[in-house]
């Protein structure tokens, strides 16, 4: 009877082990999963704020009008580049062709736009005639896809890992449950 019990105990033990185990790894992927859709949020935002920038300059009528817009973008630009160096840190191997495209894009975008920045501190005209037409507008939805195309897939990843747990979840507890039964009545026939 001592055995019987004995090897339940190893048997529930294994199980709760090995839940635990596939638990955590999966709460570890969604919360990375996670960090990368917030990350790609804020990288969206960080966007808008130098687009604006950008069209603070084109509408200004002096240097001086024009100095802070500039400030603007250089530091949103700054922000841009250690929020993707950050980022890449949580982005698995399978899926840092698309996040360096992506960067690639944006490394343009920051080229651009640091030059909307030091072209209106020479002349706003200069920058208005330089950012404010479709060459750049299509740049900047090409840049836009990049993003969105990350974000969707990091997402998508958040979505298939929530549906992972929670399928897990209605496997294990089953599990869990029978095998208490089981060894119960086994306990009991002992």
């Amino acid at each position: 009877s001592g055995a019987v019990m004995g090897l339940v105990v190893c048997v529930v033990g294994g199980i709760a082990l090995f839940v635990s185990e596939t638990f955590t790894r999966q709460v570890n992927a969604l919360q990375n999963a996670s960090s990368r859709a917030f990350a790609g949020e804020h990288l969206n935002r960080l966007v808008t704020a130098v687009v604006m920038d950008a069209r603070g300059i084109y509408a200004s009528k002096t240097i001086e009008a024009a100095q802070p817009f500039g400030e603007g973008i250089m530091a949103s630009l700054d922000k841009i580049d250690a929020h993707l160096a950050q980022w890449r840190t949580l982005v698995p191997e399978a899926d840092l062709g698309g996040f360096d495209a992506m960067a690639a894009k944006a490394a343009e975008f920051r080229t651009f736009r640091a030059e909307t920045a030091r072209l209106g501190a020479v002349d706003p005209a200069l920058a208005n005639e330089q950012g404010n037409n479709e060459a750049n507008r299509a740049n900047r939805k090409a840049y836009q896809a990049e993003i969105n195309a990350v974000v969707e897939s990091d997402q998508a990843r958040f979505d298939q890992i929530t549906a992972e747990i929670n399928g897990f979840k209605d496997l294990v507890i089953p599990v869990v449950l029978g095998t208490t039964l089981v060894g119960l009545l086994l306990g009991l026939g002992v």
